[in-house]
């Protein structure tokens, strides 16, 4: 349990690692890592819900987002400016914190990567979509970030088209 433990405690320590690409436009207070993920493993569920109707799955890809960025406890969240000049393996990373839990739960975790990989590396791509959207609110360079987002599932395709051609607050509409 001690190890699990200290799984949990770098968990948090998410809450506490800016997601940095938004420094470069002038974001002075962007949203955690933790803040990115929890929005992830929503959209990857969705996505792998709508693509293969299995609510187990869409629960292990809601699993997976959770922890797609999870090495950046250990790294932070490097800019892409940034990894010009300095370089890692996340993965191996990642897998160096996985040995913090019992071996049977990472070869499950693994084997979950393999089956449903695209499907969490969709939904962190409409996540930056949906967060550019609403950053470009009061910074437009924003939707610089989304540019170019490519994606494997229909429904994230869908989904990106209807985000890009939706208004993020559309809930003012119950203020009037």
């Amino acid at each position: 349990m001690e190890d699990i433990t200290k799984f949990l405690f770098e968990a948090g320590m998410l809450k506490l690692v800016p997601r940095s690409g938004w420094f470069k436009i002038g974001i002075k207070y962007p949203e955690s890592v933790a803040e990115h993920t929890f929005r992830t493993a929503l959209i990857a569920y969705i996505i792998t819900y709508l693509e293969t109707s299995d609510s187990s799955k869409a629960s292990k890809a809601a699993f997976l987002a959770l922890i797609h960025d999870f090495h950046e406890s250990r790294t932070l969240d490097l800019h892409k400016l940034s990894r010009r000049y300095v370089s890692f393996n996340s993965e191996e990373v990642l897998k160096e914190q996985l040995e913090l839990l019992p071996a049977h739960m990472r070869k499950e975790i693994e084997e979950m990567m393999d089956e449903l990989g695209d499907f969490v590396k969709d939904a962190d791509r409409l996540e930056l979509l949906l967060q550019a959207k609403e950053y470009a609110e009061v910074y437009p360079s924003a939707m610089k970030y989304a540019e170019g987002l490519e994606f494997k599932s229909e429904a994230a395709k869908k989904l990106a088209e209807s985000i890009k051609s939706s208004d993020h607050r559309w809930w003012l509409r119950f203020e009037e």
